[in-house]
């Protein structure tokens, strides 16, 4: 089995800042450059984003993404929070903030697990899942 960080995490709606959102930031080595961003209601996942791990590293320091998924330190309070703009297939872009301490402990057992520079993607198990898929 390929290791695994899951983070669960508390979004603050920039429109509605009193009502938290829960979600998880997940990380399998099976798919290194790539982290998700899932939205729970209850044990339910209601929605998920996926988007790069060096994505997200970048938007802890400076403004980073473009298209689905924009990660920028806050306006005012840098060294605090995160805000993730965040654009769903249909509909409008909607931000939210994340405490930034948690993101970088979540980042650093990212980069423990799988380095920069040493991931390895199984291009012939990622064919076969899709054959399979596409044939079943």
């Amino acid at each position: 089995m390929k290791p695994q960080v899951i983070y669960d995490v508390r979004l603050w709606p920039a429109d509605s800042p009193k009502t938290p959102l829960e979600a998880m930031l997940t990380y399998s080595a099976a798919d290194p450059h790539a982290v998700h961003l899932m939205f729970l209601q209850g044990r339910t996942v209601t929605s998920e984003y996926v988007f790069g791990r060096d994505l997200l590293a970048e938007g802890v320091r400076a403004p980073a993404g473009e298209g689905d998924v924009l990660v920028a330190p806050h306006e005012e309070l840098d060294d605090l929070y995160l805000a993730i703009t965040l654009t769903p297939a249909s509909g409008y872009p909607f931000l939210l903030y994340v405490v930034r301490e948690l993101v970088v402990d979540f980042l650093n057992e990212v980069y423990r697990q799988v380095p920069h520079g040493r991931e390895r993607v199984d291009v012939e198990g990622a064919i076969a899942t899709i054959l399979g898929e596409v044939t079943s």
